[in-house]
């Protein structure tokens, strides 16, 4: 759909212009200038499954609040997913009252729906994360691939953060990993970007398991390199594909689902194991700062916002634990 020549005019107001319009501005031209290429596809792919289909013909000045809060109630879609679709649709409008389009924005204070399961099993407990270990050991999976879940288990580090580490991000001498890159894939591309935000690019410490699995990893690219010889595109790489390309994230994630089929662990994504890595260190009593910084979060208030529940029962065991020492009462 062409652009109005308010539109390309870029400041002038007009309310009457559709949607499909505005968010053809955004994607020309405020996308490639401020996101991620990979952000880009995403928001693009989510815009026309499901923002076009049901906003695109609509006039901005018919887009109001109680009209995006019906909206946002009306898909059949799970409530994470909706979010996601509500914040391609916030920005797009925050960019249009920025370039004066429109006066005011819809997105305040539109009601979501509520994400009933956005608490179920975020992390493992301690008994289930050792059964969940022994599984990963015992399963007939590639060793690579378990050194993949495991070392994602042991650094809390994000998929992307995991595939675009490099060799020379491993300091060994003083167990340290420097995260600086991630991987995306944006239609099948891979790419190496720098980390989500500023905060993501960060220096963890490793242990002394985790050591050890990136010396064997090591040991596996050096045979990787012998066998595929020229052919092995990265070998820069620590955690390369069978083939020497860049790990593709869905393969690791299928064969994750595989293992897990018909196990108590099946609802297991890799995104977990970051989740299971926090709660662990949170039920440990690190400081939240430190996790924060561990994780790579932009704010400590990220952390705290999606690990509320986990903060809220370790309040809860104070209390008990004063109780206990005070009173003698279990």
């Amino acid at each position: 759909m062409s652009l109005s020549v308010s539109c390309r005019g870029y400041t002038q107001f007009n309310d009457s212009m559709r949607f499909s319009e505005l968010a053809d501005w955004y994607f020309t031209n405020f996308a490639p200038v401020e996101l991620k290429e990979s952000t880009i596809y995403t928001y693009k792919g989510q815009y026309n499954k499901h923002i076009l289909p049901v906003l695109g013909n609509m006039k901005l000045k018919d887009i109001t609040t109680p009209k995006l809060t019906q909206v946002m109630q009306s898909y059949k879609l799970n409530p994470s997913t909706v979010r996601k679709v509500y914040v391609i649709i916030q920005s797009i409008f925050r960019r249009a009252v920025e370039q004066g389009f429109i006066r005011t924005n819809p997105c305040h204070n539109v009601i979501l729906p509520k994400n009933k399961e956005q608490n179920k099993v975020m992390a493992l407990n301690a008994d289930e994360l050792r059964r969940f270990v022994e599984l990963i050991n015992e399963s007939s999976c590639d060793e690579d691939l378990k050194r993949i879940f495991t070392f994602l288990l042991f650094t809390g580090m994000r998929c992307g953060e995991c595939f675009g580490l490099s060799w020379e991000d491993i300091d060994f001498e003083n167990m340290t990993i420097s995260i600086r890159h991630t991987l995306n894939d944006v239609g099948g591309k891979h790419s190496l970007t720098p980390p989500k935000t500023r905060k993501s690019i960060r220096t963890i410490c490793m242990s002394s398991t985790t050591a050890a699995i990136l010396k064997e990893q090591r040991e596996y690219v050096e045979q990787l390199k012998s066998a595929l010889g020229a052919s092995f595109a990265h070998p820069e790489m620590v955690f390369p594909s069978a083939k020497g390309n860049y790990r593709d994230r869905s393969s690791v994630l299928t064969s994750l689902k595989r293992m897990t089929k018909g196990t108590e662990f099946s609802h297991i994504t890799l995104h977990k194991l970051r989740h299971c890595n926090a709660t662990m260190l949170l039920n440990s009593g690190v400081e939240l700062k430190a996790i924060s910084d561990h994780l790579g979060h932009c704010d400590i208030n990220v952390t705290a916002n999606i690990y509320a529940d986990v903060l809220e029962g370790m309040k809860r065991n104070i209390a008990a634990s004063i109780e206990q020492t005070l009173t003698g009462n279990n």
